[in-house]
């Protein structure tokens, strides 16, 4: 009976990548609706939202660069961009967490 063939390598980093990239900017782009609708009822709520976009963005391109130094053999067992890319992920959590808190309270 012949072996199944190898997974390819590369494929989890790929798939990895492009979770990050479809989040970050879904985010984004929700962030931005979001914060046009609430910046005439809300200015501080809309100002915090849209302030939040660059940091979607930024996980988005820090998720591409994690995928080049991932695919990389150098290295290999080196966290390089992934604690920015963790950090900026929490970031946008925290900010869409501050809004909805701000809503709800007032």
């Amino acid at each position: 009976m012949p072996s199944p063939p190898l997974a390819d390598r590369g494929a989890q980093a790929e798939r990895t990548l492009l979770a990050w990239l479809r989040t970050a900017l879904a985010t984004a782009a929700v962030l931005v609706a979001v914060g046009r609708e609430l910046v005439p009822r809300h200015p501080l709520a809309g100002g915090l939202v849209l302030g939040c976009v660059p940091a979607a963005v930024a996980v988005a391109i820090l998720a591409r660069r994690r995928y080049r130094a991932v695919r990389l053999p150098t290295h290999l067992g080196r966290p390089g961009d992934a604690v920015l890319l963790a950090a900026g992920g929490a970031l946008v959590v925290m900010g869409g967490v501050a809004v909805l808190g701000y809503l709800l309270a007032g």
